[in-house]
């Protein structure tokens, strides 16, 4: 990974954490745009939407330099949007382009930044020019617009010398947010009171209190009662945000909720029912199903969700079950808040979990060939469709089989490890007579190796398993 893109990523992550002062340097806020349509077209929907909501947020920045910079860059995202054609993406993010169209006095926004706002709601308003059905406005957004529009007014009057009346409104629109369980827009504005009065502590702490009430109040004892060990873990507030930041999902009998050999992030918490623990294991005539154990209600299940993995067991559910979802992205966000409360989530699950050991008691490794320890430095391609190389890099070999090997390599940002994980790669191997092995496999596993270093450990499956004489080749 080269200086330049390893540098774009840590600015891409301080971004999402809220620091907008990466947009001034001009190599990460140009590639701001491009980045949006990137990660959208990965699938990685949460983390697109999330970086156009910090570009929005940065609009009304003290800051004029950074106010014009995330103008421009929330131009060029709806650019991008025009040209593929995401006009309903375009469209959530209108009322954010005609404010910028419109300015008000002090804005520091120029006639260009201005014009290239008013190009972007031409092509959202006429679809590129293409003729469009009129449907009916999605109700979710006309209540975040309506927020901001709030808000927007309300850093209004507090530039216009108002600040205590801003102040006292903002507070209200906080407790009115949280009172309709909108607990994510509660916080962000109760953040925003500092913006008007740092020394607003009351007014923070009453919110802050409002907002704890709430969540607590819509958690009922049924629940509390299922978690009450993990209760005793966490504190009110660490439990109350996880479970606010979850989904709910119910699951017929004999539903799967997830097959052994996928990438799935989340982790699940088994509200009610049960959910049958399996492992495959591919016989003469088939594949074998091997029974392992039965989760129930207020247990966690989550193989890859700590450390990027795919699943090496298949979840099936026994009975009606209903579980919680949280995923690793909403886990991320909770951490930038409450910092601690992932390694207490962690320590958590792998004291109660025994999956990972009763894999470990029956023989069921994820590799069916002995492994070779041997030390070796190997060149690296991760590849994308048709072979093309999109990057190139080092790394040192640990052990070898014939279905795969592992290798070591330095990754400074634990949540940039998981970007490896399914990714399609070239594996090429120096022998001692000056030539090279080549062989294509994808990366299946990626675990903590020496954290001190940022050294993580990649376990990669090969396409086709080695012949004998070259393993044996390698190892000699």
């Amino acid at each position: 990974m080269t200086q330049q893109r390893t540098d774009l990523q840590e600015g891409l992550n301080k971004l999402l954490s809220g620091d907008h002062q990466v947009l001034l340097d001009q190599v990460i806020a140009q590639a701001i745009p491009a980045t949006t349509i990137r990660l959208i077209e990965l699938d990685k929907q949460q983390a697109a939407e999330r970086l156009v909501d910090r570009i929005i947020t940065g609009l009304g920045h003290k800051n004029i330099e950074l106010r014009q910079t995330c103008a421009t860059c929330l131009t060029g995202i709806a650019n991008q949007f025009a040209g593929k054609e995401y006009w309903e993406r375009l469209d959530k993010i209108l009322l954010h382009l005609k404010t910028v169209q419109q300015g008000r006095t002090g804005d520091g926004l120029t006639e260009e930044i201005r014009a290239a706002a008013r190009q972007a709601i031409s092509n959202a308003e006429t679809k590129g020019g293409k003729i469009q059905a009129v449907s009916a406005p999605d109700q979710s957004t006309i209540k975040k617009d309506t927020i901001a529009i709030r808000e927007e007014q309300i850093f209004q009057l507090a530039e216009s010398g108002n600040k205590e009346e801003a102040k006292r409104q903002l507070l209200d629109l906080v407790i009115s947010c949280a009172k309709r369980k909108d607990f994510m827009n509660a916080e962000r504005l109760r953040d925003r009171i500092y913006e008007i009065d740092p020394m607003a502590l009351m007014e923070i702490i009453q919110s802050g209190d409002i907002i704890e009430e709430e969540k607590s109040g819509s958690i009922s004892e049924d629940h509390l009662q299922v978690w009450a060990n993990l209760l005793r873990e966490l504190s009110s507030e660490e439990f109350n945000a996880i479970y606010h930041e979850m989904s709910n999902r119910s699951f017929k009998q004999e539903e799967t909720l997830v097959s052994q050999g996928t990438k799935n992030d989340e982790l699940f918490f088994i509200n009610q029912g049960s959910i049958r623990v399996s492992y495959f294991q591919t016989a003469m005539g088939g594949e074998k199903e091997l029974f392992l154990k039965n989760l129930t209600s207020g247990e966690i299940a989550g193989e890859n969700f700590f450390n990027a993995s795919v699943w090496t067991v298949s979840l099936t559910a026994v009975q009606p079950t209903k579980i919680s979802v949280l995923k690793r992205d909403s886990l991320a966000r909770l951490e930038e808040r409450i910092p601690g409360i992932e390694s207490k989530l962690r320590d958590y699950y792998f004291r109660s979990s025994d999956i990972a050991s009763l894999l470990n008691k029956k023989g069921m490794d994820r590799r069916v060939h002995h492994r070779h320890k041997l030390e070796r430095k190997i060149h690296l391609q991760i590849t994308g469709e048709r072979g093309k190389v999109l990057s190139s890099f080092k790394g040192e070999m640990t052990d070898v089989s014939q279905g795969g090997l592992s290798f070591v390599v330095r990754i400074t940002k634990k949540e940039n490890s998981r970007l490896l994980l399914g990714r399609n790669i070239k594996v090429s191997i120096p022998l001692s007579i000056g030539k090279e092995l080549h062989y294509p496999g994808t990366v299946i596993g990626v675990q903590d190796f020496d954290l001190i270093h940022s050294d993580y450990s990649v376990h990669v499956k090969l396409d086709l398993p080695l012949e004998r004489h070259d393993l044996q080749t390698i190892l000699d």
